[in-house]
């Protein structure tokens, strides 16, 4: 079966990248980030593939723990999409540590685009123990399809003890984009900037050999699975979620990436001097509460309340869109409620401190930004348990 010619194109795209070391077909992680409100769509990797079909997406994990005994050493995770529109072809990078892991196989047919695909799958050595491959997929019926489900299904090997990344981004820098997805017209989902790559959310993950998956793998107090939904790297204590705040945090090369939004021109909001040019509560450097929801925006505690550039959560709005937008300090579980059930994240963790090797410390409960999780910190919730919900 002769090659399409869009899949000639992508092959020497590949080569070119492969074989002359220049990098035509990424670029920096995109000026112009999407809020969850401007992207519904979302992409990444599943380490667990149980409930995943081609319809479906079931419980998100980020990590995944192999043995290097045969056949346990042989393990599937998914590259999965959710609440996608109209999607007729998807092209990105896996990054991952070749020394610990191989990638075998890819399966696409009787998944998100149906059995009509060509599937490309062309793995190759990076810098370093970097590995990379090249995934994509198109449904030569250019029917489209929209909802949930797995993209395509990954068979891996692990090869030697030790903790490997699985990123849906390629790592060198950290935060290159790598994805593209095409609706049945060709033209591109998902892209604010016109750079051809996705906007929205790419969530990553990582693979332990031989040991237990840990709660915070780098340890500096953000969990693997804020982590993963932030876009910072799992496995670097300095790469930390993104804030409004003039400083590269997640070393993405890129500085306050995710908060140009109303309206997009290139000026992240928290120093636009009236980003929605209405005059009223001005996003700007002499707002100290950009989101007006009494939690300040950067600095040290005041008051006995955490900063959310402390806490990663949005410091331009006071409520979040959907579950994986930390938008309201008090509202752990994202849910625009603040409950019981956010009290209960504290469960088990009082007493932890940053700093500590079992990685139970959480920097989004320390709400008095002491760098300990105490009862000063659960006592936020006084009175406020039942509140009306955010809006």
């Amino acid at each position: 079966m002769a090659k399409p010619a869009w899949a000639c194109f992508l092959s020497a795209i590949v080569l070119t990248f492969i074989c002359g070391g220049i990098y035509a077909f990424i670029e920096r992680a995109d000026v112009a980030k999407a809020t969850l409100s401007e992207v519904a769509a979302i992409v990444g990797v599943d380490t667990n593939t149980t409930g995943n079909t081609a319809t479906s997406v079931g419980t998100i994990d980020r990590c995944v723990s192999v043995s290097l005994t045969p056949p346990n050493n042989t393990f599937y995770i998914d590259l999965f999409v959710k609440d996608a529109t109209d999607l007729n072809s998807w092209d990105g990078t896996l990054s991952f540590n070749e020394t610990k892991i191989r990638v075998n196989s890819l399966v696409v047919d009787g998944y998100f685009l149906g059995n009509a695909g060509y599937p490309i799958l062309n793995c190759y050595p990076g810098p370093g123990d970097d590995g990379v491959c090249q995934v994509s997929n198109v449904d030569t019926n250019y029917a489209g399809h929209s909802g949930s489900g797995v993209l395509g299904r990954l068979q891996l090997t692990a090869l030697s003890a030790g903790t490997s990344k699985l990123y849906f981004t390629l790592s060198w820098p950290f935060g290159v984009s790598g994805v593209t997805l095409r609706d049945h017209t060709d033209a591109i989902i998902g892209d604010l900037d016109s750079d051809t790559f996705f906007d929205g959310l790419v969530f990553n993950a990582m693979v332990v050999v031989g040991g237990p998956c840990p709660t915070d793998a780098d340890l500096d107090g953000f969990t693997n699975v804020e982590e993963s939904v932030d876009g910072s790297d799992l496995l670097n204590a300095a790469s930390t979620p993104e804030m409004c705040d003039g400083i590269d945090n997640d070393l993405d090369g890129l500085t306050d990436e995710w908060y140009d939004r109303d309206p997009v021109n290139g000026i992240p909001d928290c120093t636009d001097a009236d980003s929605d040019s209405d005059g009223v509560h001005p996003h700007n450097p002499t707002d100290t509460d950009d989101d007006n929801d009494t939690w300040l925006d950067t600095g040290p505690p005041v008051g006995g309340k955490a900063s959310e550039a402390y806490l990663a959560t949005d410091s331009l709005a006071d409520c979040p869109v959907n579950q994986y937008h930390s938008a309201w300090p008090l509202d752990i579980n994202n849910d625009k409620y603040v409950t019981m059930a956010d009290v209960n994240n504290f469960s088990g963790l009082i007493g932890s401190k940053y700093g500590d090797v079992d990685g139970q410390f959480r920097k989004r409960l320390d709400l008095n930004a002491d760098t300990y999780i105490t009862m000063a910190d659960v006592n936020k919730y006084s009175g406020r348990i039942g509140q009306p919900p955010c809006s």
